[in-house]
């Protein structure tokens, strides 16, 4: 767990802790302690790039590394922390109560958990299904696709991550088709599943598109790759700076609100959110930015 106080614990700024030892501390003593613990914000990270980038070679790039580096410049006063985290190291954290903020994730994923919540901060293209464009015959002409009926093919190999939570919709048609053979549930990490797709052993993947750039730079395969919109899905999806759902944590979101109201319609930070999508996309994301501007809550 982190070493800084959890929200319902006897230090916490609020004071109204119930262990007995904190009776018995003198209040001079006691007051340095809450301070501490009111200015200090830690910051819990993912190692997911392209939204969070921690390799050396393409370190701090991602949507969500601009973000945040604009969020700390932004809050000062306190003392930041940038922890990196498992998925599920963030999740735990979240649910036992510890005063922890993190600077990107989906709003269904942080109702979820009881977070408390920013307005929009951030507009991304929503997940696809990623191929060769070699292959781009073997999807049709439409110029979207439906999930049920491609994994009922069985001229195709396609793979998902275990666990990964892509959308809701997405999430249900994968869940339905759990015991189909040409769809490959393996617990890979998302790099070892593009391997496959560049080396022709599966024909599709469900990624980002921006994510599936990321990884055509990585591997030298800029250029090889298409996508297509899967049916169904919303053709942008915001995140959202998110905190602990306690006292704390609704008071670091109004702080974060008033930083990202400030900021979101400048043009640098406008570009977060077009980092690592090809240059047709990023016309795309442009295109839908203003209704990120629109929403305040």
């Amino acid at each position: 767990m982190l070493p800084h106080p959890k929200g319902d614990s006897s230090l916490s700024y609020s004071g109204h802790g119930n262990r007995l030892w904190s009776y018995l501390c003198a209040a001079l003593a006691w007051l340095p302690l809450s301070a501490t613990a009111q200015d200090e914000l830690t910051w819990g990270v993912l190692d997911f790039p392209p939204f969070q980038i921690l390799d050396e070679a393409h370190k701090g790039s991602g949507s969500f590394d601009g973000e945040l580096a604009t969020l700390v410049a932004r809050m000062e006063g306190f003392d930041h922390h940038i922890v990196t985290m498992s998925f599920a190291r963030r999740k735990e954290e979240f649910l036992s109560g510890a005063n922890l903020c993190t600077p990107g994730i989906f709003k269904s994923n942080a109702a979820a958990l009881g977070l408390a919540i920013s307005i929009p901060a951030l507009v991304h293209l929503d997940n696809r299904v990623i191929f060769l464009k070699d292959k781009a015959t073997l999807f049709g002409r439409d110029s979207s696709i439906d999930l049920e009926s491609l994994f009922l093919r069985e001229d195709l190999v396609g793979a998902v991550i275990p666990g990964r939570s892509y959308a809701p919709n997405i999430d249900a048609v994968i869940a339905h088709a759990h015991d189909h053979p040409q769809l490959m549930k393996r617990p890979l990490s998302t790099a070892q599943l593009f391997q496959m797709l560049l080396s022709g052993d599966i024909d599709y993947l469900l990624l980002f598109p921006h994510e599936a750039a990321y990884l055509a730079e990585r591997f030298g395969a800029s250029g090889r790759i298409a996508n297509l919109p899967i049916n169904g899905t919303p053709p942008y999806i915001f995140t959202h700076v998110a905190c602990s759902g306690n006292d704390w944590g609704r008071a670091m979101i109004a702080r974060i609100n008033t930083v990202i109201r400030t900021e979101r319609g400048k043009p640098e930070y406008r570009s977060y959110s077009e980092r690592w999508y090809p240059a047709v996309d990023q016309e795309r994301i442009r295109g839908y930015y203003p209704k990120l501007l629109e929403q305040d809550r």
